[in-house]
C-alpha cells in the first residue's frame, strides 16, 4: 500500500494533529540544507565546526525528536514509518562519515560518500517526507 499506510485510517483531527506535529516542508529543507553544508565543509569553506559524534545522531533535529517522539503514537508499527525511521538514521550515520573522513584528510573518499551513499540516503528521506505530506494534506 505505500508509504504511511496508516493514514488511510485517520481522520482529519488526526491529520491537523500531525500537521502540529512538524512541519514536513521545514524538515525537507533542513535536508537540503545539510547537503549544502556539507559541500561547504568538503571545499573548504564552512566556518561551522561540525561534529561527526552529534551529526550521527539521528534524535537530535526536529525530524528525529519527531521520529522518537510524537510520531510513535500515530505510526509505531506503519512500514513506511518504519522506513522513514532507518532512512533518517542511515542519513545521519553517513554525514557524520563524510565528516570523519575530511576530518582524517581523505577527501576523496567523503566526496565519494556524497555522491553515493550520502545522496541515496538524502533521497530516500526526502522521498518519505513527502509522500508523507501527500498524504496528510489529502
Amino acid at each position: 500500500m505505500g508509504f504511511f499506510s496508516s493514514l488511510f485510517g485517520f481522520g482529519a483531527s488526526k491529520k491537523a494533529s500531525i500537521k502540529d506535529e512538524i512541519n514536513i516542508m521545514d524538515a525537507i529543507n533542513a535536508h537540503i540544507q545539510w547537503k549544502l553544508r556539507l559541500e561547504r565543509y568538503l571545499n573548504g569553506t564552512s566556518e561551522e565546526k561540525l561534529d561527526p559524534n552529534v551529526i550521527c545522531r539521528d534524535d537530535q533535529c526536529k525530524l528525529g525528536k519527531w521520529i522518537h517522539g510524537p510520531a510513535l503514537k500515530h505510526f509505531q508499527d506503519d512500514d513506511g514509518f518504519v522506513t522513514l525511521r532507518d532512512d533518517h538514521a542511515q542519513f545521519h550515520l553517513v554525514a557524520a562519515q563524510v565528516v570523519t573522513n575530511m576530518q582524517e584528510n581523505d577527501k576523496a573518499a567523503a566526496e565519494a560518500l556524497m555522491k553515493g551513499d550520502y545522496m541515496r540516503a538524502s533521497r530516500k528521506v526526502v522521498h518519505a517526507l513527502t509522500d508523507l505530506s501527500k498524504q496528510i494534506f489529502a
